[in-house]
Parts: C-alpha cells; sequence; structure tokens
C-alpha cells in the first residue's frame, strides 16, 4: 500500500523562488557553436546506455512542473504521479509491455482542476540498448514543430517533446531525451544552430519526496550524483504565412542522475524563451523536475 504518494500529499520544499530572468539575446554572435555530435555525445554520456527494460513493477515517479513568467515568482502549473502496475514480458515477441496509471493535475484559473486518473500503456524491445545506441523508445511524433507559432505555443504548455503520445500527457523522460538528441540537427522547416554548450557534474541531495523517507529511500549519505547539460538553440522557422521567417532562441537544461530509478533519471528538465502574449513577448521558463520516487519491485 502506497500511502502519502498520491497528488494530494503536498511535497513541501519542491518550490523555490528563482531571480529574475534574463532574456536571451540575438546577436550575430551567439557565442561558440557546438555540433549535433557533440551534445549527442554529452546527453548520451549522462544517459550511460540506460535500458528501458531496467523498469520494474510498482516502480513509481512524481513530478511537478513549474512556470516563471518574466520578474513574477515560479509557481507549479502541473502535477503528475506514474505508478507501473503490470511488467509484462512477451517470450515470444521478445517484448516487455508496461502498464501506467497516472494521477495528474493542471492549474487553471488560480487552483487547481480535480485529479485526473488515467491508463497508459507501452511496449519496448526487450534486446536492451548500449551506452553507444541512441535511447530506445516507443514510436512517437516528430520532436519539434514546423513553425515558430506552434514553437512558441507548446514553450507555452509547457508540451514540447515530454509526452508519451499527443493525446496523452504522461511524461516520460526518455522521450524528452530522444527529442534533445534531434534537437541540433537541421530538418525541414528546422534551420538550427546550437550554441554555449556546458557539461558539468557533481553531488546533490535527492528529490524532496525521497529524502523525506525513512533513511532518505534507502539513498548512500543521502547524495545522489548528477550530470548537468545546458546550450541555447538558435532556430530559424517559418511563420504561418511560410513567406517569411523569424529567429528565436531557446535554452535548455538537462539533469541527469544514474543513482535513481530508470523513470526518475531525468531529475530536471527546463527550457526558457520569448513567448507571445496579447501584443508583447514575455520571457517564460518551464520545468519539469521529480520530486518523488520508488524503485519498485526487485525483478
Amino acid at each position: 500500500m502506497r500511502k502519502g504518494l498520491t497528488l494530494t500529499v503536498l511535497l513541501g520544499g519542491l518550490l523555490t523562488a528563482t531571480s529574475c530572468l534574463k532574456p536571451p539575446v540575438l546577436t550575430a554572435d551567439n557565442g561558440p557553436q557546438a555540433e549535433p555530435t557533440e551534445v549527442q555525445r554529452a546527453i548520451l554520456d549522462a544517459w550511460n546506455g540506460a535500458d528501458f527494460t531496467s523498469i520494474r513493477k510498482n516502480e513509481f515517479l512524481y513530478i511537478e512542473q513549474d512556470q516563471k513568467i518574466a520578474t513574477l515568482e515560479s509557481r507549479v502549473v502541473y502535477k503528475e504521479a506514474s505508478d507501473v502496475k503490470e511488467r509484462l514480458v512477451d517470450e515470444a515477441q521478445d517484448t516487455v509491455t508496461y502498464r501506467f496509471e497516472i494521477q495528474s493535475q493542471s492549474l487553471e484559473n488560480g487552483s487547481f482542476k480535480p485529479i485526473t486518473v488515467l491508463e497508459d500503456e507501452i511496449t519496448v524491445p526487450r534486446t536492451p540498448s548500449t551506452a553507444s545506441q541512441s535511447p530506445q523508445a516507443p514510436a512517437q511524433k516528430a520532436a519539434f514543430p514546423a513553425s515558430l507559432e506552434a514553437l512558441q505555443k507548446s514553450m507555452a504548455s509547457g508540451s514540447v517533446g515530454l509526452y508519451s503520445s499527443p493525446a496523452r500527457n504522461h511524461f516520460l523522460g526518455l522521450l524528452t531525451i530522444n527529442s534533445m538528441l534531434l534537437a541540433c540537427v537541421r530538418g525541414e522547416n528546422w534551420d538550427v544552430t546550437c550554441h554555449n554548450l556546458q557539461v558539468s557534474e557533481g553531488s546533490r541531495p535527492p528529490p524532496v519526496g525521497v529524502a523525506s523517507q525513512p533513511n532518505c529511500g534507502g539513498i548512500p549519505n543521502c547524495l545522489i550524483r548528477y550530470k548537468k547539460i545546458s546550450f541555447d538553440l538558435v532556430v530559424n522557422l517559418k511563420k504561418s504565412d511560410s513567406a517569411s521567417t523569424s529567429t528565436e532562441k531557446v535554452n535548455y537544461e538537462l539533469v541527469l542522475s544514474e543513482d535513481v530509478p530508470y523513470l526518475s533519471r531525468l531529475l530536471e528538465f527546463c527550457y526558457q524563451g520569448m513567448v507571445p502574449t496579447q501584443n508583447q513577448k514575455v520571457l517564460v521558463k518551464i520545468c519539469n523536475k521529480v520530486g518523488n520516487f520508488l524503485p519498485g519491485d526487485p525483478h
């Protein structure tokens, strides 16, 4: 019985005040350019060949999405709890199927809507991925939108590259990782360069929900190792009239850890950029942060 792990329980301390955001500056020199392979290597190194099929039955993940607009304080706008109800191995097809129960709440008009409960099912090959391969995941839609308006709209809603399917708001860090592997790769209607790649590492306390568990949820010394990756993405996208283009800059930050269960390895995913509202643009930063996790049953 998992007492205290539903969305009705507040995880105190997860939301913290941050300093004023600094708007991205578009200049002729956006800083040192990072080739797509450099960004991919940094992400894959941090991901370190994690295998989707290592997810366990009863593995649990709780995330909160907070949003900071210009000089306003951050506020949580979305909450989601995922529980792996079943892990089914098909020997004949060499696949593993996971069945999730997802509880979620969204902020609307200043208050959270009632909790929504849905189920999601994902089937993946049982053959494990390796550190030299891109993470493996179920099929997904294109990683990035094809127009400036679509990019900004998805930024405003926090939905770019995050969910398991267009129809279901189920956060899976793996899909975000796959999207980031394509972020700096030019494509049709996606004329992009990446700049200012930075990689750092260190140790930090686990998410607050884990730190508050007895014996810090079994985390040695109540510290987990992490790697942080950040870079700026500069993209020229066609406007809706297809007759002109506009340039936007988005900053991405990813924090990953090998010391946590699979579903929680992407501890933080943040991005910020200018989002249109009425007759002006405002700076918005959106972060998805792991607030709690449980490792699930031993295989």
